[in-house]
């Protein structure tokens, strides 16, 4: 009876003390550095180089019409996205660093300045030093790192946030990245771009790849507080031969696409249902 009293003792002190631990470490997260920081503390630089995984895509209209599509998506590190929206003739886009390349039928048909959030904010940020992060994101515009804050939400949920010094009505249209206080992971990106509009994006139901590395099963892009574009993320895989670079000349290649034969003992191979 006394050791089933002692086990019990050794519990309920060893819950105690990973309890003081994690809320020690919550509460020295108080600036962009530390957060970045414990950023790179927690993740230990494991974060993938290469991903491979479809998208559902559900775009809305302005009369609130949806047109349905599916597109074939590859990243590689740092800041290399390559979207095949029609994997037959070759249509879509290719994003490197702050440029967006348009194809249609394997012809580029347009470029210009574009910084993909969903890239620097979710696949970028977590194979970085919290240095290079916090370079990285005043480099792009996306937010001024020296502004700080966190914010709990009516449900109990906290965040922290980049960009603003406290969250608030006057606050709500500065350019800002949030942050779940307790995973560390991204959940919205809010800017206003050079159109004149408002822009977020918000990133749910994340899922470790492999082992090494997270991504959102779900993206939603609004525009001027109106949900555009609803993605979801399936059949995700980290390819067993790591590409360093994407380039304009190989869009055409749909191996670097398409290519889904992984070995018995590859890493990771993922289903994730999605919305018919």
């Amino acid at each position: 009876m006394n050791g089933l009293f002692r086990n019990k003792t050794f519990v309920m002190l060893a819950i105690g003390i990973i309890f003081l631990l994690s809320a020690s470490s919550c509460s020295n997260i108080t600036s962009s550095k530390s957060l970045f920081s414990a950023i790179e503390k927690k993740y230990e630089h494991n974060w993938f180089n290469n991903i491979r995984y479809m998208i559902s895509v559900i775009r809305f209209d302005d009369d609130n019409s949806e047109k349905r599509s599916t597109c074939s998506a590859e990243y590689v590190r740092p800041s290399q996205h390559i979207i095949k929206t029609d994997m037959i003739n070759d249509d879509g886009y290719i994003y490197i660093n702050d440029s967006i390349y348009a194809f249609s039928g394997g012809e580029m048909v347009s470029a210009r300045a574009d910084i993909n959030d969903f890239v620097l904010v979710v696949m970028d940020l977590y194979g970085m030093t919290a240095d290079d992060a916090i370079n990285h994101i005043n480099n792009s515009g996306l937010a001024n790192t020296s502004d700080f804050c966190s914010y709990t939400d009516t449900a109990g949920h906290k965040y922290y946030i980049i960009g603003i010094n406290e969250y608030s009505d006057d606050t709500k249209n500065e350019n800002q990245i949030w942050f779940d206080s307790q995973t560390l992971l991204p959940r919205m990106v809010m800017r206003n771009k050079t159109d004149g509009h408002r822009y977020a994006i918000t990133f749910d139901n994340f899922i470790q790849v492999g082992g090494c590395g997270w991504i959102p099963q779900k993206i939603t892009y609004s525009k001027d507080d109106k949900v555009r574009i609803i993605e979801r993320i399936y059949d995700a895989v980290i390819p067993i031969y790591e590409r360093t670079s994407i380039s304009i000349e190989n869009f055409c290649d749909n191996e670097t696409i398409n290519e889904r034969q992984l070995s018995p003992n590859s890493n990771f191979s993922l289903s994730i249902m999605v919305e018919p």
